[in-house]
This record gives C-alpha cells, sequence and structure tokens, in this order.
C-alpha cells in the first residue's frame, strides 16, 4: 500500500501501548507447551519512525521457528523475542512490497552471524530465487570477511522454492504448509498461508482485498491473522492530506485502498464463515497510536463472535 506517512494522530493521549515489552513476550514463550505466534510487526505499509514495525510473524513449535513476512525491523525484533538465531528453520514471504519483503536479505545475513544455519528455506512468489541471489552476491565479500575472522561456515545460498499458485507449499515434522492466491493488485501473485501444527492451526491472509478463498483456508483454524483497515480513519488521513495542498486525489487513493485491503467490517464476516477460534486484527491500516483497541475491536465484533484480539508487536498469541 502506499505510504500513509505521518499519519493523522489526534490529540487523545495513547490509550493502549502498541507493543509488548521484550520482557513480555520473553516471559510468555518461556518453557511454552505447544505452539506459539509472536506478532513482531503490526503495522500496515513502508513507513518507517512508527511505535509499530513493519509486518512480519514467528511461529515457535518445538524448538523450530518459522519467520512470515521480512518488514523493516524483522531482526530486531526477532532477537527481542529470546528465541535463538540457530532454530529459525524457514521463511516464507507472502508478497513483494517492501513492508513484507525489504528485511528478508539482512534478516539472513544477521542471523547467520548469530547463528541461523546455513540449511534455512525460503519460499515465496517469483522473483524470491532470484532475488536471494543477488543479495547474497552483493555481500559475498561481507560474508567472506566474517566467515575467515571467526572460522565459520560461509552462507552461500539458500534453498528456495518459489510457487505461484493455490497448494500445498512444504511440510515437516512440526508442521504442514499451504497457500492460497490472494487480490492485492496490481502484486501478482500474491498469497496467504495456512501452518497446520500437529497442536494449532494457524492462517495469515496476507494484503487482500476481501476475498472467499482466505475463508475457505482459514476453515476451523485456532487462529486467523488478518490485515485490517479501518476506513473512516483512511477516510480522515486523506481529506487533511487534501486540505493540505497535497498532489492527491480522495476518490483515486479510497478506490485503490478498497481494492486491495480488507475493511474491519469485512475482516468480521470472513472470520466468522471460516469459523476459526481467534481472529487477530494485524497490518493495522492507519497504524496510528490514536485509534484505541475498542474502536478497531467494534466493527469486527458485529459479524465475528469468537476471540478478537487487536495485534502488538512482540505480542504472543
Amino acid at each position: 500500500m502506499p505510504a500513509l506517512a505521518a499519519t493523522v494522530e489526534s490529540s487523545t493521549a495513547q490509550i493502549e501501548r502498541p507493543r509488548w515489552t521484550p520482557q513480555q513476550a520473553q516471559a510468555a514463550l518461556k518453557d511454552a507447551k505447544g505452539t506459539k505466534l509472536v506478532l513482531l510487526g503490526t503495522a500496515a505499509g513502508p513507513v518507517p519512525g512508527r511505535s509499530r514495525e513493519m509486518t512480519s510473524h514467528v511461529m515457535l513449535s518445538n524448538g523450530a521457528a518459522y519467520v512470515l513476512d521480512c518488514g523493516m525491523g524483522v531482526t530486531n525484533q526477532y532477537a527481542r523475542t529470546g528465541i535463538p538465531f540457530h532454530a529459525l528453520k524457514s521463511i516464507f514471504i507472502t508478497h513483494h512490497h517492501a513492508d513484507h519483503n525489504i528485511e528478508y536479505g539482512p534478516l539472513l545475513i544477521v542471523g547467520w552471524i548469530q547463528g541461523l544455519p546455513v540449511e534455512v528455506r525460503a519460499f515465496g512468489p517469483p522473483p524470491l530465487k532470484q532475488m536471494t541471489e543477488d543479495f547474497m552476491r552483493a555481500y559475498k565479500q561481507t560474508v567472506d570477511f566474517w566467515a575467515e575472522d571467526f572460522h565459520m561456515m560461509p552462507l552461500t545460498s539458500v534453498n528456495v522454492q518459489e510457487f505461484s499458485a493455490a497448494g500445498p507449499v512444504t511440510e515437516d515434522d512440526n508442521v504442514k504448509v499451504s497457500a492460497v492466491l490472494v487480490e492485492h493488485p496490481p502484486v501478482k501473485p500474491a498469497l496467504a498461508y495456512r501452518f497446520d501444527f500437529k497442536d494449532r492451526s494457524i492462517a495469515f491472509s496476507g494484503d487482500t482485498a476481501p476475498l472467499e478463498a482466505v475463508a475457505k483456508m482459514a476453515e476451523g483454524a485456532d487462529v486467523l491473522v488478518h490485515e485490517t483497515m479501518y476506513v473512516p480513519a483512511v477516510e480522515a488521513y486523506i481529506r487533511a492530506q487534501v486540505a493540505e495542498g497535497r498532489p492527491v486525489k480522495f476518490d483515486a487513493f479510497m478506490a485503490h485502498m478498497k481494492a486491495d485491503h480488507t475493511p474491519s467490517e469485512d475482516v468480521g464476516r470472513i472470520a466468522q464463515e471460516a469459523g476459526v477460534k481467534t481472529l487477530v486484527l494485524s497490518h493495522l491500516t492507519p497504524a496510528i497510536d490514536s485509534i484505541d483497541d475498542e474502536t478497531w475491536r467494534a466493527p469486527v465484533a458485529k459479524y465475528f463472535k469468537g476471540e478478537i484480539i487487536v495485534g502488538k508487536d512482540l505480542m504472543v498469541v
């Protein structure tokens, strides 16, 4: 989505904290039984300087970690959870917008220095393989220096698997991963994922307009993490931009947003249709602290009668 830079902040004092502390996250993960999801970044859009980081997540199951999306901040946020880098088994990308992939390469290099295994795998839509090869080529000298200094096995390549259609993605001893195509024009393909662990199923909408395919994919899941757009706040931001004389057309911008993202009410409908136990609102649009949790939750709760969690950075679900 286009940058919602410095999105309108009201004079209302911040009501809800937009993030957990690292200590809270680490305490929730310590000796955790079963699969846990950590929301590393919950903000929509490639906008730096906010209290929320860009979109990223990590799932931890039986000591193995799986990262989904790599918005700016993912490496630091991962480290703050206390999950060791040597636990990172696979990385998944939903689509190629900067707020979802900009720190994919840095996560590989910095993670490797901190113990990320050289056999780490990556999954996502094309051209993920070419992107990975280009990044590794650009940082070959950096990797070689570290490998020589610390007598480490260099990270020379990554096992990348690309896919452009719905269906199975991968399976290991912990999880079975599948994906469906979503609507996020002009980005094609863009993906939603489902992770079926032995004890828990977690689905992610990715960035998408309201879509029946997401409800079908998430059917019966324990957790659905769905992008959420609070339309009144987005409209207020655009009107403020117009009033300031900036070259943005209200109708054109809102038409784009509604073609690419899911309004709060539709998130509730999709979750109710899917019959999920818990709905997590994330990739929040606009990601401003002056919107309190109840404002995010209320339009969703008109349609979804299960548990609704307003996502916060470093929150453990």
